[in-house]
């Protein structure tokens, strides 16, 4: 069952969420995507709709997961759970379809179909676009959330301390991932983030190649970039190591690198937009030369979702905030060469930022 602390937390998001709503003019919000359900009532299924309204939270799921609902919903205030096949049809004989009544959907979370079935099914009321009102209230992370990504960090860090006690010339990417997967797994993990990215060689300058059947040699640059999971919530990691001695070239482009992901590391920090912690990082290999070769965003928020708000990306605007836990991840990548990324995940504190990823991030020789 849900702890009391979980379930407070829970209902401080859905107040929070009410007052969004009153801002944008709204009488009622529609939450369709998994992970936004999750944090606002501990449902962990695949298959539910919640409405909230001034007074109540209504709750649909299907008759598969009658039991699951008992054992996770948090106990909040104004809940209503309905067990029904229709979903739209179970929120019209709710009650709280009337005529005048608005009701926000998230554009981005809402298929073209299920828009047309909402319009039809809760007439006489108004649907309308609004932003992404979750997003705000769950990227501040609760200690129990932050404990299970700091675990699910920590499994990833110890994976690849063992990785680098394994691997060894002749040994394929997709040899590399299989260790990683099993590892993880035996470490505690519940399943993979997502697909392992292990590249090697040329392969290393593809950001998010797929591990392929190619042999690991002797000077090669190699990277790999996985993540765990514990309780539904994820970490995100990535490493680079050589296989043997590697080239000047390599050395130098790692050490800007590395100064990069430390400069972000160094200002980090609650009130810190999202842009201007991408732009400390990206400056340093713009610096250098390289700023052509780093192609995409800094980093991105962490939770039941691998990917979440903040985008740490180039001129967004957003503070970070405390307890928010992002990855920091710039990397540099030469066509025809190699590439290579570090990545960490941090929870931002009160007067900076904490390393939950705490396996060595140097240009580690294997």
């Amino acid at each position: 069952m849900p702890s009391r602390a979980m379930t407070a937390a829970a209902g401080l998001r859905i107040a929070d969420i009410r007052k969004q709503m009153k801002r944008a003019g709204i009488d009622a919000l529609v939450v369709t995507r998994a992970a936004d359900i999750r944090y606002l009532t501990g449902f962990s299924g695949s298959s539910a709709l919640v409405v909230i309204t001034k007074k109540h939270i209504d709750f649909v799921t299907n008759d598969l997961y009658d039991v699951q609902v008992k054992s996770e919903l948090h106990p909040l205030h104004g809940l209503r759970t309905h067990i029904a096949r229709n979903f739209i049809e179970a929120i019209a004989q709710s009650g709280i379809i009337t005529r005048g009544l608005t009701i926000g959907f998230v554009a981005a979370h809402t298929t073209v179909s299920a828009l047309k079935s909402m319009k039809k099914g809760w007439k006489p009321a108004v649907l309308i676009e609004v932003d992404d009102l979750c997003s705000g209230v769950t990227e501040a992370k609760t200690p129990s959330e932050r404990a299970s990504i700091s675990k699910a960090a920590s499994i990833a860090s110890a994976a690849y301390e063992k990785l680098l006690g394994t691997v060894r010339a002749g040994m394929t990417e997709i040899d590399v991932a299989n260790f990683l997967a099993t590892t993880t797994r035996e470490l505690g993990s519940e399943r993979d983030a997502f697909d392992i990215i292990v590249v090697s060689g040329v392969r290393s300058a593809m950001p998010h190649g797929r591990a392929s059947k190619q042999k690991l040699k002797n000077g090669s640059v190699v990277t790999v970039d996985f993540g765990c999971c514990v309780n539904g919530l994820y970490s995100d990691m990535t490493r680079t190591f050589c296989l043997g001695k590697p080239k000047p070239k390599v050395e130098g482009v790692f050490a800007v690198l590395y100064d990069a992901h430390h400069t972000a590391l160094d200002v980090v920090k609650p009130g810190l937009t999202a842009g201007a912690l991408d732009a400390a990082a990206r400056t340093v290999i713009e610096k250098a030369g390289y700023g052509g070769y780093f192609r995409h965003s800094l980093g991105h928020g962490l939770g039941y979702e691998v990917h979440e708000n903040p985008r740490i990306a180039k001129g967004n605007p957003s503070p970070l905030q405390e307890h928010c836990v992002i990855t920091i991840e710039p990397g540099i990548y030469i066509p025809g060469e190699f590439g290579m990324r570090i990545e960490d995940d941090v929870v931002i504190t009160k007067n900076g930022a904490q390393l939950l990823t705490t396996a060595p991030r140097e240009l580690v020789v294997v």
